[in-house]
């Protein structure tokens, strides 16, 4: 690398270096940011009926509000290495958080459902790099031996915030209708922006690290994440075997092979793939993708359980889901910690385990669990969560070149991204299937002439005769109220299936980490790192 190149991309870091309390300033900063960005991530599903009733939209329509969020969301990731190196993470940021609270705005003035659809389109092109472009500040600005502890405060905007939205949305629905819940993002990205661009120090564009746009490269890349985050995302609802659905899935295969084939016929790369011949970064990638299915999958299915099942409502669940989060967000700098004292494996090993046990715990999840029974393990995920998190993240990012930071974080976001989006996917076709498969048993088991079904059908005809029914009509009373039970059973064995699925997703994930250093990475890593930035 050139030492104009050097000078270009150490501004930052020289900055960081006269004045230690910038790098935490700077911290602080994009804290903001990503806080807000995934917390309008989960706050809006729970004003989806709210905006239905509104618009007089049906579920298929509606749901492309979050389905266009999240594809506009992922696809612009994969661009923000390029755009740092043309404008520089501070214009960069900055740049996203207007875009980001203005669309925020147009969703909250928003006239009818194609025109919320477009704004939370526009609104998703500023959240997508505000992920990337912060986690790659963070990098630049602290040093190796410091980059855990600080992605482990950086985290605990990613980990508190999804559990505080549906709560936070709920209220605010609740009490000041669905357009509040993306109006509040005003006044947080107006301070947000106005200490973004007080407090960053002018970031100078790398200039000797600019290159042409890899325009044929970005579309394929664009088409196929398109093509299969829908493809997961409809699988369910469309039917996995659909036309729609298969299409999809040929479509994704072409558009990868496409992007494979114009990424090794150009040198200006949208997406490095230098970096996957790094091992520790490889490594790192395996175990954020599986973590994420099942992760996101967890996540996804708790609510839905406690709410359709055990009749909790939006804020109720989300008050459930509150003390894990705090211990997420306590226990976030202590595994940045360690990963920075004694490097990735040994954390993450234990947060898998930890991890995978959480999920077991809900096997034997049911109607009358006590919300002591739900909120105790979401304390356990609540501490091993983090020696998942921050340790890995400061391993992938200390062990690519500095100038390659940007880049890392972005393939970084759209693995977890992608795989979180997989995860919803999967364990939502095994909780319907195992579903089905638990009813057929029940069903077989109970009939109309057998001794089960007598047996429970008694009770609630006796009560349905002494209230004043008739013979018939408590019969037939007995009859519905037998079925409902059963339906109910076999959708609570299918949740606990469902739950156990995901548990051992988290533990294949074990083999992987083992891939990870067992020692700090800038310690074995950041010297070699150092070494290829500077022989570029």
């Amino acid at each position: 690398m050139t030492a104009s190149a050097h000078a270009g991309h150490a501004s930052h870091n020289e900055a960081s270096e006269a004045d230690p309390g910038y790098r935490w300033r700077v911290l602080y900063v994009v804290m903001i940011g990503m806080m807000m960005a995934v917390i309008d991530g989960s706050i809006v599903n729970i004003a989806l009926p709210r905006m239905m009733s509104d618009f007089g939209s049906n579920v298929d329509d509606i749901e492309w509000v979050v389905t266009g969020y999240m594809l506009a969301f992922a696809i612009l990731m994969p661009l923000t290495g390029w755009l740092r190196n043309t404008i520089g993470h501070r214009m960069l940021y900055i740049l996203s958080l207007v875009m980001f609270t203005a669309g925020s705005v147009l969703c909250g003035l928003a006239w009818n459902l194609p025109s919320l659809i477009f704004f939370r389109i526009i609104q998703a092109l500023g959240g997508g790099a505000i992920g990337p472009t912060s986690m790659s500040m963070i990098s630049e600005v602290f040093p190796p031996q410091e980059r855990g502890k600080a992605i482990g405060f950086w985290g605990m905007g990613i980990v508190v915030g999804p559990a505080l939205g549906p709560t936070l949305g709920g209220w605010l629905t609740n009490h000041f209708g669905w357009r509040s819940i993306f109006l509040v993002n005003l006044p947080i990205g107006i301070i947000g922006t106005l200490m973004a661009i007080s407090i960053l120090y002018r970031d100078i564009p790398h200039k000797d690290l600019r290159r042409p746009f890899d325009a044929w490269g970005f579309t394929f890349l664009s088409i196929f994440m398109g093509a299969l985050l829908l493809a997961v995302s409809k699988g369910e609802s469309e039917g996995w075997s659909s036309p729609l659905i298969t299409g999809l899935f040929i479509l994704t295969a072409v558009s990868f092979a496409g992007f494979l084939l114009v990424e090794s016929l150009t040198k200006d790369q949208v997406i490095d793939l230098s970096l996957f011949t790094n091992p520790v970064f490889s490594a790192v990638l395996i175990v954020s993708a599986i973590r994420s299915v099942a992760l996101f999958g967890g996540i996804f299915l708790l609510p839905l359980f406690v709410q359709r099942l055990m009749g909790f409502d939006e804020i109720s669940s989300g008050l459930l889901m509150l003390p894990g989060a705090l211990m997420l967000g306590i226990f976030m700098p202590i595994g940045g910690w360690l990963g920075d004292k004694v490097g990735p494996r040994w954390p993450t090993l234990v947060g898998l385990i930890g991890l995978g046990y959480f999920m077991f715990l809900y096997r034997t999840l049911d109607i009358n669990t006590s919300s002591w029974g739900v909120i105790a393990p979401t304390l356990l995920r609540g501490i091993c969560m983090p020696l998942l998190m921050a340790p890995i993240i400061a391993a992938a990012m200390n062990s690519v070149p500095r100038h390659k930071t940007a880049m890392a974080s972005s393939i970084l976001n759209v693995v977890q991204q992608v795989g979180g989006s997989i995860g919803i996917a999967a364990l939502a076709t095994v909780l319907q299937n195992r579903t089905h498969a638990h009813l057929g048993a029940m069903a077989n088991q109970i009939t109309a002439t057998s001794s089960a079904f007598r047996e429970a059908s008694s009770g609630i005809m006796h009560r349905a005769l002494d209230l004043g029914y008739s013979h018939a009509a408590a019969a037939r009373l007995s009859g519905v109220a037998v079925a409902m039970n059963v339906n109910r059973g076999a959708t609570v064995a299918g949740f606990e299936d469902a739950f156990v699925f995901g548990a051992g997703l988290i533990l294949i994930a074990i083999a992987a980490a083992f891939l990870l250093p067992s020692k700090p990475v800038q310690q074995n890593m950041a010297k070699s790192a150092d070494a290829v930035g500077a022989a570029e």
